[in-house]
């Protein structure tokens, strides 16, 4: 029985698909028994006609079967429901309501919200349909044809049928829903299950992110440190998830020289973070070890550093993930500044000026390429109370507002020209509150890095 009940089911189906199936195989087997035992007592009373539309029911059975068996599951659904419709509505309306076939259009309703529940306007229309059967037929059929009362031993034995219909709909009701909260309780068991497995699985992956977090704050240059050679700045960082892929790097040469980087690695998450640890030591491979101090080599070596790690040892397989970044040699004393930008900009806002300067960066990432350019250096000459911006791209991309698009560098330009004679610390205030306004109750989209500093 249950190899019967399980035919068309499959482990490539939702478990919802698998219970309507096994449902539509109830009846199909329901109907044939009930069919098969209703003929041999049509043939003892020579009830042709209700033999023929009998035969016809448990085909429909058999071919909804069928279609089942060869994974025409809507198909099967469908045919099954318009099918039962027709024939007992035919039924009806030849021996009349003294068979109490109407009633099974009830049922159909109650199958239709099963098996078209995915399907809103299909199953209102049958669910219409079934209900205007079941009026229709009940209003204007009389309870004997002419057929039925042509024969008064006709009319006993389908008085008697008609009583039996009411058994048979009660057996069928009973039984439908019986295996359906059966099947429900079966799937809430299995989701239950699925959800602790989760919820555990969850908590593992959860707890690493943490520990993985740890390790890259401690890459990371601290706060105090960064204050200790750059007081007045700020720092906005956001990972989009528990890791990122944006990061901040920080080398002194000495007291008043500060190599300074804002970088946004290939992707977010675990793989972000990942990359961003390979990009960390390569910056750090060419100043410390190679001992370059020109933004423009840097980046050219950092470039290098990075394809080299990300080539497989047999050349079967290259990646070239790698980073956008900004970075700036800061000369605190003569307020000189040397950067160099791949796919990001320096942005720049002079004392008193009210108008931004941006700093275009070369159109290439720092990542294996097949016609790389050398990073081209700019150097500048800031004065007392300048203001520059490094950053990524995960503010400007980040969606929200009233009509849920993205905030774009032109919101910021102007969001900075408002408040850069202010502080360090309240343009850090103002920056993050306006942030969290405009992103509202949507998702953060990508890994936010954005720092500002004043000379």
């Amino acid at each position: 029985m249950k190899k019967l009940l399980d035919t068309g089911t499959s482990s490539h189906n939702d478990e919802s698909l698998n219970r309507k199936i096994k449902l539509n195989n109830l009846i199909v087997i329901f109907s044939c028994v009930a069919c098969m035992a209703y003929i041999p007592l049509y043939l003892y009373f020579k009830l042709y006609s209700l033999v023929a539309l009998t035969a016809c029911f448990m085909a429909l059975s058999v071919f909804c079967f069928i279609l089942q068996a060869r994974k025409k599951h809507r198909m099967g659904f469908s045919v099954l429901t318009f099918g039962m419709i027709a024939l007992m509505s035919t039924s009806s309306i030849l021996f009349g309501l003294i068979t109490n076939l109407h009633f099974f259009m009830l049922c159909i309703c109650m199958t239709t919200i099963i098996f078209f529940d995915d399907k809103k306007i299909l199953r209102h229309v049958i669910f219409g349909l079934s209900l205007l059967c079941f009026f229709g037929l009940l209003l204007l059929l009389p309870y004997k044809t002419a057929l039925t009362s042509g024969s008064e031993f006709l009319g006993y034995v389908l008085n008697i049928y008609g009583y039996f219909n009411y058994f048979v709909l009660f057996v069928f009701t009973t039984m439908f829903f019986t295996s359906f909260v059966r099947q429900n309780s079966v799937f809430q068991k299995k989701i239950l299950t699925h959800n602790s497995i989760l919820e555990h699985k969850n908590t593992q992956i959860t707890d690493s992110l943490k520990y993985a977090k740890h390790l890259q704050d401690a890459i990371l240059p601290s706060v105090s440190t960064i204050k200790e050679y750059l007081e007045e700045s700020f720092i906005v960082y956001r990972p989009k998830d528990i890791v990122a892929g944006d990061f901040y790097w920080m080398h002194a040469k000495n007291k008043n020289e500060i190599l300074f980087a804002v970088a946004d690695s290939t992707g977010h998450g675990v793989p972000g973070a990942m990359v961003s640890v390979v990009c960390t030591n390569a910056l750090n491979q060419a100043v410390k070890e190679s001992g370059l101090t020109d933004p423009g080599k840097i980046l050219d070596k950092v470039r290098e550093l990075v394809a080299q790690f990300f080539q497989h040892p047999d050349n079967t397989s290259e990646v070239s993930d790698g980073m956008d970044i900004s970075l700036c040699l800061i000369d605190t004393e003569t307020r000189t500044i040397k950067w160099a930008g791949a796919n990001s900009p320096l942005w720049i806002i002079r004392e008193n000026c009210d108008a931004l300067t941006i700093i275009k960066p070369d159109k290439q990432a720092v990542a294996k390429t097949d016609m790389p350019k050398p990073f081209t250096t700019h150097s500048l000459q800031l004065n007392a109370g300048d203001c520059f911006y490094l950053f990524t791209d995960g503010y400007a991309d980040q969606f929200g507002g009233s009509s849920a698009k993205k905030y774009m560098q032109k919101r910021i330009q102007k969001l900075l020209l408002s408040i850069y004679k202010k502080t360090m610390s309240t343009q850090k205030k103002l920056i993050t509150d306006n942030l969290i306004h405009w992103m509202g109750k949507l998702e953060q989209v990508d890994d936010i890095c954005f720092i500002g500093i004043k000379l």
